[in-house]
């Protein structure tokens, strides 16, 4: 009889103890706990703590050279969604497309690329540019140097690595016996088809994200590049920058800066849909959209062997345009 009334007792224990833990509210993990915890938080950066430098990868991009058979390959590889860049200049809150435009001037063994943002047809920030260059027409490949924009990395921002007794697709290309040259055509809000808007992402989740994408970089960092001095070919956007820009900058112009602490918050975030477009009541001023096959567009006629002359910077816009700058 006794241990009948004590497992009774300790049946009701039990059950009162059971009531009161499901009377007690459910307590889930905050971002307070846990601040660090990706799963938690939302990458939403802080326009004014973002660095562009620190939002695409130079000595990666290098990576991507080896990888492309062509400048417009190239140029896709750069704008893969949640790939290399999460270059944000404009403060939008989504990334940059990141136009290629081959060197039309050249030489017999220099070759040249520049990497810009482009947000209109005459307002162009350059971001970087990539130099090949031969010892020996008649080498396989050629060695290369991926310079930083100064107002955006800084001064002697420079990568570089030895390919010339290598043969690499976009080597052979523009090295090759042809005579058009690509220029992109696409820039903010005239897009590839097959290019899909995405939103950038907070810095450190950036560098987790390339860092696991391209764990061995292929380019070397270097203040002194070897070759630099024999480089004599000029990028066609050689100086071109543009006023505003919302990201902050390492070594920004006077207008940029003077933008900056005017501007100190980025503006709202508007995504730019490929459906918006037929709403637009001026198209004038973009080129017609093209087809993949046929995206190797506004080429120039040239002979390799005979450089052309390259573009020359617009002059400076005393209206604080941005268009067609070169250097104040």
């Amino acid at each position: 009889m006794r241990i009948i009334k004590l497992s009774a007792a300790i049946l009701a224990i039990g059950l009162f103890l059971m009531a009161c833990n499901s009377d007690q509210p459910q307590q889930t993990a905050t971002v307070e706990q846990y601040p660090n915890d990706p799963a938690l938080t939302q990458a939403a950066p802080d326009q004014n703590d973002y660095w562009a430098k620190d939002n695409l990868d130079l000595q990666r991009v290098g990576n991507l050279l080896e990888r492309s058979n062509s400048p417009e390959e190239f140029e896709a590889y750069l704008n893969e969604n949640d790939g290399i860049n999460n270059l944000d200049l404009n403060g939008d809150g989504y990334a940059d497309y990141l136009s290629v435009d081959e060197y039309q001037d050249r030489d017999d063994n220099q070759r040249g690329l520049s990497i810009f943002s482009r947000f209109g047809p005459d307002l162009i920030q350059e971001i970087a540019k990539v130099v090949f260059f031969r010892d020996d027409f008649n080498s396989p490949g050629a060695r290369v140097l991926l310079s930083g924009n100064e107002q955006i990395y800084g001064d002697n921002n420079h990568y570089e690595t030895n390919w010339a007794d290598r043969s690499i697709g976009l080597v052979t290309t523009l090295f090759g016996n042809r005579d058009q040259y690509y220029r992109s055509p696409y820039y903010y809000d005239n897009y590839p088809d097959d290019y899909d808007v995405y939103q950038i992402v907070e810095t450190p989740v950036y560098r987790g994200r390339i860092e696991r994408l391209y764990a061995a970089p292929l380019f070397v960092y270097t203040t002194a590049p070897t070759f630099i001095s024999k480089v004599k070919i000029k990028s066609p956007h050689n100086g071109k920058w543009m006023d505003k820009v919302h990201a902050k900058l390492a070594k920004p112009t006077k207008e940029q800066t003077e933008f900056k602490k005017n501007n100190p918050d980025k503006p709202q975030s508007v995504k730019v849909e490929k459906a918006d477009k037929a709403a637009k009541k001026d198209d004038s001023a973009k080129p017609d959209k093209q087809s993949k096959e046929d995206r190797k567009v506004e080429t120039e006629k040239g002979n390799p062997s005979k450089p052309d002359k390259a573009e020359k910077p617009g002059k400076p816009d005393k209206g604080g345009s941005g268009k067609g700058k070169g250097k104040p």
